[in-house]
């Protein structure tokens, strides 16, 4: 009885349970063991006393009927309302006595069936209806030519065609702490736009702060809200929202490997809007994040004119700590950036040996050797836990051009696109170092570069793998003579094995020597 398939109970001929199966609290919502006893008429919340057990018997005098499950049948109540549970008897004898045996499920009423399926299928809708929007945004994105058309056609395509009543892409202000709208669309009630006219949303801990914008942009997640009129959260924005016909909302933020670039946030004027699509929603976000992206690595590529930054970080990194307990100088000389986090900076050591610089950083970086060294300097290679700061510039659009620390100060000079914002990147380095300064912002021009295209066009043909392999090997000094680090050592730094490091760096070879001799 405890293997079949559904809840069973069998009964005695005096109306009591004798036995149940586990899973019986299913259907009874009671403990099986507490049963055993109880009359099985009582144990049906609605059923009159002896009427289950009387029914019951009735189908049992013809336990090789063709009866229908819901001819034995008794009401109850559940948290979807009133329903049945409808039964399958049979009767057995042992020792000479005669038991029921009732096999149980619970049967919804045609009312109760058809708001389910009319659940599932509009949630599918909602699912289907923001898979074509991933797509469509994807697409919309690739088109745009710089940051600002790209936060302008987001808000414009998860509005149209009507999705949403009303979308609106915020940046963080770190200065303010507040979110900045600077994209818009929609229509509906109220004059949507007005919306943004009276409401205001911060990434602080005050009220304004801990809205879904808010968490958004704390967490990362996608953080949506059912019903705007019951949510705990939403008071300071409650009433607006209501006014322009608003029922439902979802923050998507839009961020790439720990770099925010803001928060798009969307309105409905139904509520449950955004149940069950928060993955898809979290698609959308990071499929923004990679245009911007890719937009502001484009523009300073190809600009004519460069803005150049001078920024000063005097705490909050080892590397500046170390120079000032040591006072020797540090500068950059190679970034292998990475997609997985194990960037790496090649540092050079002015004034003292490195293995003093790697003994004062003691367990900081994540990856740490010395590349070459005499007693007052040489090259380090160096990997940190999270962001470093170069690897933070560079992910916010930025190209550092040089880099020094000395007497616990560091100083970075880098190269921005003319119509970057500059303000988010500088919020950007302060999320990570709040002491960060910019000391200088310049215009200037792009030098001319006889090698370019050469350049341009080699990357190209070059697959990512192969392109670390050879920037690794170059800035390790895997090509001086004699060498300063092995393949073996330079494969340990990529964390592959030896044999596919020299694969991928003869395939780069191969290509950088054919494009100078074809």
């Amino acid at each position: 009885m405890h293997d079949a398939s559904d809840p069973v109970v069998v009964i005695a001929p005096d109306g009591t349970v004798v036995d149940a199966s586990d899973d019986i609290g299913a259907v009874v919502d009671r403990d099986p063991a507490a049963l055993r006893g109880d009359p099985f008429a009582t144990v049906l919340t609605d059923a009159e006393p002896g009427e289950g057990y009387e029914r019951l018997r009735e189908r049992s005098d013809a336990p090789d009927a063709d009866v229908a499950w819901g001819d034995a049948s008794l009401p109850v109540r559940t948290e979807h309302g009133p329903t049945s549970v409808l039964f399958d008897v049979h009767a057995f004898e042992v020792d000479e006595t005669q038991y029921l045996a009732a096999t149980c499920r619970v049967s919804e009423p045609p009312a109760v069936a058809d708001r389910e399926l009319r659940r599932l299928r509009a949630e599918r809708e909602r699912v289907e209806r923001v898979d074509a929007l991933v797509r469509d945004v994807t697409r919309a994105t690739v088109d745009a030519d710089d940051r600002r058309a790209i936060e302008r056609v987001v808000c414009e395509r998860t509005t149209d065609p009507d999705p949403h009543a009303f979308a609106w892409f915020g940046r963080p202000r770190l200065a303010s702490s507040a979110v900045e709208p600077v994209a818009w669309a929609g229509s509906g009630p109220g004059s949507p736009e007005g919306y943004l006219d009276v409401v205001e949303v911060r990434t602080d801990d005050s009220a304004a702060g801990r809205g879904p914008a808010g968490r958004a942009l704390d967490t990362t997640d996608v953080t949506t809200v059912t019903d705007v009129r019951d949510a705990p959260r939403f008071g300071p924005w409650r009433e607006a929202a209501l006014d322009h016909g608003f029922r439902s909302t979802a923050a998507v933020p839009v961020a790439l490997d720990g770099t925010v670039y803001g928060v798009l946030c969307l309105y409905a004027t139904e509520t449950d809007a955004f149940d069950g699509v928060a993955d898809a929603l979290d698609d959308v976000g990071r499929i923004v994040a990679k245009a911007i992206r890719s937009s502001e690595q484009r523009t300073l590529l190809y600009a004519d004119t460069l803005l150049e930054l001078e920024l000063r970080v005097t705490s909050g990194a080892r590397l500046v700590e170390a120079t000032g307990d040591l006072g020797c100088t540090l500068s950059l000389e190679g970034f292998v950036p990475s997609g997985d986090g194990r960037s790496m900076l090649y540092v050079g050591v002015a004034d003292c040996a490195p293995a003093r610089v790697l003994d004062a950083l003691a367990d900081a970086p994540s990856h740490a050797r010395v590349v070459r060294g005499t007693g007052d300097g040489g090259l380090l290679e160096l990997s940190f836990e999270g962001d470093d700061i170069v690897s933070t510039l560079a992910a916010a659009g930025a190209r550092v051009d040089t880099a020094t620390v000395a007497g616990g100060e560091a100083r970075f000079v880098v190269q921005t696109a003319p119509d970057a914002d500059v303000r988010g990147l500088v919020d950007h380095v302060r999320r990570r170092y709040p002491d960060a300064d910019l000391v200088s912002k310049r215009e200037i021009e792009r030098q001319p570069e006889a090698t370019a295209s050469v350049r341009d066009d080699v990357r190209d043909r070059l697959t990512d793998r192969q392109h670390t392999a050879l920037r690794t090997a170059y800035h390790a000094g895997y090509l001086e003579w004699p060498r300063e680090s092995s393949g073996e050592a330079i494969a340990e730094t990529m964390d592959v094995s030896p044999p596919t490091f020299y694969q991928h760096f003869r395939a780069g070879e191969r290509t950088l020597f054919g494009a100078f001799f074809e």
